[in-house]
């Protein structure tokens, strides 16, 4: 492969496979320390983490592992999986201190990974988001500006590019808003979208898609290619209909769920003033089961690489698109319109057997546009000139790349009904914007005449997002919005996608998925 990037340089994994069963065990038992390959997991993820345990595990891996024997060096990876977990908040997961147990294998995962706590979305839906993660571009650089719309043409994708690098393709995914309408299917040999029946709720559930992609994957070891595998889980997104056992275990004393996951009249649902406590206690129990089923599924698709005997040569890319407002606002179970921090903020993990970084928190703001160029990274490719995301290898290594801190730029649909709170008269088309700092973010709402309405929050005081200071610290407002304007002139500043009228079976389709109010 040429000169290997820093992080293909690494122990064999079976040098700390005493210390704790890592959640992809059996392959890496079997292929590690024969010189032959490793693997790399990056992960996607959401909000806060415990301190106590980010402290103790890197000890306790760093004692178990000084006892191990010596290994040969590890392979470089061949191989690419990216997993996305649709609406999937981090704050939901155990590995960042949810004290539910909604996620058990990808908590062993994150044991022996390095997780960024601090990763955030480019757009609050799920099209523009997938966009980015498949081409490393902005939204208003790829052309997918909210769902219903398409790729620009010939904007480069990850999937042709490994492609053109001889790599096995094939994408599997859960939902109508990444069907072949997107042009997401660009670049690769097979794009499963096959949902089902027409009016099946544009969504199928995550076990097909997972069976499907086994399918695929299975074909291509054995034909021994390199591959490059999409999968796109749609849990937990709205309609939140686990299994019910998988929502009964949060509800302690509660046999039987009263609440219904598909209601004929959605509006009650979304004002939080017409559910009950225990309603409300129902529906976040609903989602938690969604992700514990994405959790079993997850852990079924690296058991496959494991037996397949490919984990160890295998990269692969956990990650979710955005999160969700669950309750707390007025409008409910939602995302799509509002990039406040529940939405924004989504969950992201770096795995690299044997790498010495394991174990590791990174606290600094990382975006989705990252996973392109840290992928290309690892493989030592070449990234395609002028994306605007970044490596996140010299992050792991420790290496401050620029003096301040990176701004990261999110965007979402206008839609004012969804922002009662606010009452300026707010355009229902165009784009909200936001730009978010470590510690600030400035929302930007569009109204008549090409003003803005802002909303300035102090994260670290306010990490909630209730108290706007726009108002009394207006030349930090000017200041932020000139960023955004600058920004949004370098990526698609001309397009207005309410502008675009959208054709009657897409409309349709994104009224079932919830994105559009009668």
């Amino acid at each position: 492969m040429g000169n290997a990037s820093p992080l293909t340089r690494r122990r064999s994994i079976s040098s700390r496979r005493k210390v704790a069963r890592p959640w992809y065990g059996r392959g890496m038992r079997r292929a590690g320390g024969d010189g032959s390959g490793r693997a790399v997991y990056l992960v996607a993820e959401h909000s806060g983490y415990n301190e106590g345990v980010r402290i103790v595990i890197p000890l306790f891996l760093i004692a178990a592992s000084a006892c191990s024997p010596p290994v040969s060096a590890p392979a470089e990876p061949k191989n690419l999986v990216i997993l996305s977990i649709d609406t999937l908040r981090p704050d939901h997961l155990g590995l960042h201190g949810y004290s539910r147990p909604t996620s058990p294998h990808l908590d062993r995962f994150a044991l022996d990974s390095v997780v960024f706590d601090q990763a955030v979305t480019v757009h609050v839906a799920t099209a523009p988001a997938h966009g980015t993660i498949l081409t490393g571009e902005y939204p208003g650089g790829h052309g997918i500006q909210r769902n219903g719309m398409a790729l620009k043409p010939g904007i480069p994708t990850l999937a042709g590019i490994l492609t053109e690098r001889g790599f096995a393709t094939g994408a599997f995914v859960s939902g109508w808003t990444l069907q072949r309408h997107t042009d997401l299917d660009r670049g690769f040999e097979i794009y499963d979208d096959d949902l089902g029946p027409p009016r099946n709720g544009a969504r199928r559930e995550g076990a097909q898609t997972t069976a499907a992609a086994v399918k695929w994957l299975r074909k291509q070891v054995a034909a021994e290619r390199d591959f490059f595998l999409f999968v796109h889980l749609f849990e937990p997104h709205w309609p939140y209909d686990p299994p019910a056992r998988d929502a009964l275990r949060f509800l302690p004393g509660v046999y039987e769920l009263t609440t219904v996951s598909k209601p004929v009249h959605l509006d009650r649902l979304l004002s939080v003033n017409r559910l009950t406590q225990a309603e409300q206690q129902e529906y976040v129990a609903r989602y938690d089961g969604e992700i514990v089923v994405a959790d079993r599924l997850a852990d079924r698709l690296f058991e496959e690489l494991e037996d397949l005997g490919v984990a160890h040569n295998t990269v692969v890319v956990v990650l979710s698109d955005h999160g969700e407002t669950l309750f707390e606002r007025e409008w409910t179970m939602d995302h799509g319109t509002r990039p406040y921090d529940e939405q924004a903020r989504v969950p992201l993990i770096l795995h690299v057997p044997g790498d010495p970084a394991a174990g590791k928190h990174v606290p600094d703001q990382v975006s989705l546009l990252d996973v392109v160029p840290t992928v290309f990274d690892i493989f030592d490719f070449e990234s395609p000139e002028g994306l605007p995301g970044r490596s996140l290898l010299p992050l792991i290594r420790g290496e401050r790349t620029e003096a301040n801190p990176r701004p990261v730029f999110i965007t979402a649909r206008a839609e004012p009904q969804r922002v009662p709170h606010i009452k300026a008269q707010l355009l229902n088309r165009g784009l909200v914007r936001a730009i978010r700092l470590p510690e600030i973010k400035l929302i930007e709402y569009p109204v008549a005449g090409r003003r803005q309405q802002p909303e300035l929050f102090n994260l670290i005081d306010d990490p909630g997002e209730r108290d706007n200071r726009a108002g009394e610290n207006i030349d930090i407002v000017v200041g932020l919005h000139g960023e955004l304007a600058e920004w949004q002139n370098a990526t698609g500043k001309a397009f207005d996608p309410g502008s675009q009228e959208l054709d009657p079976e897409v409309e349709e389709a994104l009224r079932e998925l919830g994105y559009i109010d009668d």
